[in-house]
């Protein structure tokens, strides 16, 4: 009776044993795995995305201000080497400019390609919310009441106290030459600026 019993608990040791999922007898080392997957990925993302301590991303920031502030400096001397360029309708250079021919000619020096007409250059960049935060080399944009935008120039410098600029332009009066927005009939007509330099579109 005794053998019988313990032939009969044998045979079901021996079925429960066999209709078990393999992954109820096998023991994985599961969370080792992960964990040995998770510090793999961080030290991935450390080589792909270095995070940098604070003092050196300020001076990273400060490198990037100082080479746009350069790339301006260069931008508006040679806007200034056509003053005194007359004006024509239509002509985009070098002898002779409309007010965005003079915009286009002068950014294409950089690389930056420039729409073609005043009303499509105040879509390109980033706008410059207030007259305090421009910068030398932004567009800033005029125009007439309803008729919108009809004429773009280049800031030259800036009060960022005051929020007076200076920009040069293609008038149609006498050509190529400085202007300050502080003259009345700027000043009443002056409608946006848009930032370029330094700026990905």
């Amino acid at each position: 009776m005794l053998k019988k019993a313990i032939i009969l608990l044998l045979g079901l040791s021996s079925t429960t044993f066999a209709n078990t999922p393999i992954r109820h007898r096998v023991a994985l080392p599961v969370p080792d795995l992960m964990v040995s997957q998770a510090a793999i990925q961080e030290r991935v993302s450390a080589v792909l995305v270095p995070v940098l301590p604070s003092h050196q991303g300020k001076e990273l920031m400060s490198t990037v201000t100082n080479f746009t502030s350069a790339i301006a400096t260069d931008l508006i001397e040679a806007a200034k080497r056509h003053i005194g360029a007359r004006y024509s309708r239509g002509s985009n250079g070098p002898s002779a400019f409309d007010c965005s021919g003079f915009t286009s000619y002068v950014f294409k020096r950089l690389g930056i390609t420039l729409k073609r007409s005043s009303r499509e250059q105040v879509t390109q960049g980033e706008a410059v919310g207030s007259r305090n935060e421009l910068q030398p080399g932004d567009l800033v944009f005029f125009g007439h009441g309803r008729k919108g935008v009809s004429h773009v120039g280049i800031v030259t410098d800036v009060d960022s106290e005051t929020g007076l600029f200076n920009f040069i332009h293609a008038s149609t009066s006498r050509g190529v030459r400085i202007d300050s927005s502080d003259d009345s009939y700027w000043s009443r007509r002056y409608v946006a600026a848009r930032r370029l330099l330094g700026v990905d579109e």
